[in-house]
């Protein structure tokens, strides 16, 4: 089995039971399904890869699927209603009426066992409309801003936009929407770490990547790196598989 088939089945195993983001140019980076603690959304990134939306478009069609009402009010005590269950595409009915519906709801992202107190992973937040959304502290104290905010256009999918943010794990955190003129919003909360693909750099442009030189990232890959892992010599681009390999 050749090292695309393998990390294809792991990028695989990862989609199908799972959501930081910013590559990083490695030569010897840790084997696939050693993870590293809590991975935030890095610099550099502009855009979330295809993979992120398509997992989360998978539950708008296919669930699961949960429908919530809103707070009225900010600062409300308990942790209900909130949005906590991951891979769960969530309805959540905003109060009022008019163009000055509001709503508020909680989420307290999962932290993975093995991390540290306080470590932060980088969630994304994609929405099925143009309501705004506004991240707060659970007191209320604190406005968090987006590390990353961008449209999404993917055929048969619902979503339109997605926010991403960097959130320490088992902390609880208030999501305000609006005002606005929705009725709802639908919304679906992922850690972006757990869809990081493998791409692989393609110096001579042949469309066949070098296996020893790779990024692991959830955004958009740059420029000559490619997900195909087989060329056996990335300087010459008349040399790869079928061609001399």
């Amino acid at each position: 089995m050749n090292t695309t088939t393998m990390r294809n089945i792991w990028g695989a195993v990862l989609g199908l039971g799972l959501a930081a983001c910013g590559p990083t140019e490695v030569q010897d980076e840790a084997q696939p399904g050693q993870q590293e603690q809590g991975v935030v959304l890095e610099a550099g990134c502009t855009q979330l890869g295809a993979p992120v939306a398509e997992h989360t478009c998978h539950h708008v069609n296919n669930g699961p699927a949960l429908t919530l009402t809103a707070s009225a009010t900010q600062n409300f005590p308990g942790t209900s209603p909130n949005i906590n269950t991951t891979h769960t595409y969530y309805t959540v009915n905003l109060t009022g009426s008019g163009s000055s519906r509001v709503g508020t709801v909680k989420f307290t992202p999962a932290k993975k066992s093995a991390d540290a107190t306080g470590t932060q992973y980088a969630w994304a937040f994609y929405r099925n409309n143009s309501t705004p959304l506004v991240v707060k502290s659970a007191d209320g104290s604190t406005t968090l801003s987006p590390v990353l905010t961008h449209s999404v256009s993917m055929a048969g999918c619902a979503l339109t936009t997605v926010s991403v943010y960097n959130l320490t794990g088992n902390t609880t955190y208030q999501l305000v929407f609006g005002a606005t003129s929705s009725a709802s919003v639908g919304i679906g909360a992922e850690r972006v770490e757990d869809m990081r693909s493998y791409y692989f750099q393609d110096a001579d442009g042949d469309g066949y990547g070098n296996p020893s030189v790779y990024k692991l990232t959830a955004c958009v890959p740059p420029a000559h790196y490619v997900a195909d892992d087989t060329d056996c010599n990335d300087s010459n681009a008349s040399i790869r598989p079928g061609a001399g390999c």
